[in-house]
């Protein structure tokens, strides 16, 4: 295995370098970000900063580098005034050529990514926690961090990133009853897979092993105090990660990691850790809420009619779900904010869903007003 493809390269990458003309280009991975200024290994090692070009064509926060993308980069550039320390890099491996002991790399291009982990950025616009991952471990604790809506909230996003999501239910060696929460999160999520772990016992890990693949993506997600830094030092195989101990008071988490970064573990995964999140706005469109939700999706083919909202249809094959126990109404009620939420989002986004959405009101409005007229008539 060559040493890109140790770091994830694959022929989805190589096919952009060769129909983009960047064969001269050297090519790395972005493994760790500080304050737009950036850690990558590859056919460079070292720090890089973004060039004037592609920060003049940027469209927006989503479009620039996160950790995880491949860029092609000038090294031979002298770029004055780098702030930026290689000290605490994310990434453990050696890259194949190249030092970037001295001046920054220069990064001209972003290579088009396979999957990008995403929500909207509290000011606006998308921000990438990740891209280019295979797989998502939601970790969350089996203590009072347990939200079967909040694992719904992220499994929107996973499905719409384009990765594969696992639940990972952390803390297994103090929760009261380890099993029967395994099972009501199973029950309620029954087409994702989820383990159960603690990231303080060695063995509990092998839970984990079949997702670690050799230069495979992992992602870790979850809010603060679940156990993400915890497990990120135990894959590592040492103390990698400041963590903290919750606090006794509410049983709420502290911020340890404070930002992205990726790393090479000992059997060759390539594994990213992420900072807790306090809230998860969705950048996402319905199509991602349908993949979190494949039961009701499944059901709603049953459903009389096409457009069926799942609410107060007749013959809704949804409702008569809920209704017979097959389906938690409380997931149902979430599916519904979710799909409202993204519906939201779209129209913010996309001019022709907005107009779509206006249309669709003023055929309501105007249906309203012809009945109250045939009403005051009668």
């Amino acid at each position: 295995m060559s040493s890109l493809e140790r770091l994830g390269w694959s022929a989805f990458f190589d096919d952009q370098r060769q129909r983009l003309g960047l064969g001269a280009a050297a090519v790395a991975r972005i493994c760790a970000e500080q304050r737009g200024l950036y850690q990558v290994a590859g056919e460079f090692d070292g720090p890089a900063e973004i060039g004037g070009r592609f920060r003049h064509l940027a469209r927006g926060p989503g479009d620039f580098p996160a950790v995880g993308d491949w860029v092609a980069l000038r090294t031979g550039e002298q770029v004055p005034g780098s702030r930026f320390s290689v000290h605490g890099s994310g990434f453990s491996g050696s890259g194949s050529s190249g030092s970037g002991a001295g001046n920054p790399a220069v990064i001209d291009a972003r290579f088009e990514r396979r999957s990008a982990l995403s929500r909207a950025a509290p000011g606006g616009g998308e921000q990438v926690l990740a891209a280019n991952v295979d797989t998502v471990f939601l970790v969350t604790a089996l203590t009072g961090d347990l939200n079967p809506r909040r694992l719904e909230r992220y499994l929107t996003m996973v499905w719409n990133a384009g990765a594969t999501p696992v639940v990972v239910l952390n803390k297994t060696d103090v929760a009261d009853d380890p099993a029967a929460a395994v099972d009501t999160v199973r029950h309620r999520l029954p087409l994702v897979d989820v383990v159960a772990i603690s990231a303080l016992h060695d063995a509990a890990l092998d839970a984990l092993t079949p997702y670690l693949r050799p230069a495979a993506t992992i992602a870790l997600v979850g809010s603060s105090g679940v156990g993400k830094s915890t497990l990120v030092n135990r894959l590592l195989g040492r103390e990698r990660q400041a963590v903290s101990a919750i606090r006794e008071s509410d049983g709420r988490g502290r911020h340890t990691t404070t930002s992205r970064q990726l790393f090479e573990l000992p059997g060759g995964a390539l594994l990213v850790d992420t900072p807790g999140l306090r809230e998860l706005q969705l950048w996402s469109d319905e199509a991602g809420v349908a993949g979190a939700f494949d039961d009701i999706a499944a059901l709603a083919a049953d459903c009389r009619f096409a457009d069926c909202a799942h609410d107060t249809e007749p013959g809704c094959a949804v409702i008569t779900a809920v209704e017979g126990g097959r389906l938690d109404a409380d997931r149902l009620e979430n599916y519904r904010r979710l799909m409202r939420e993204a519906a939201f989002e779209d129209r913010k986004h996309d001019p022709a869903a907005a107009a779509e959405h206006k249309r669709r009101w003023k055929q309501l409005h105007k249906a309203a007003r012809a009945m109250y007229r045939e009403r005051d008539r009668d």
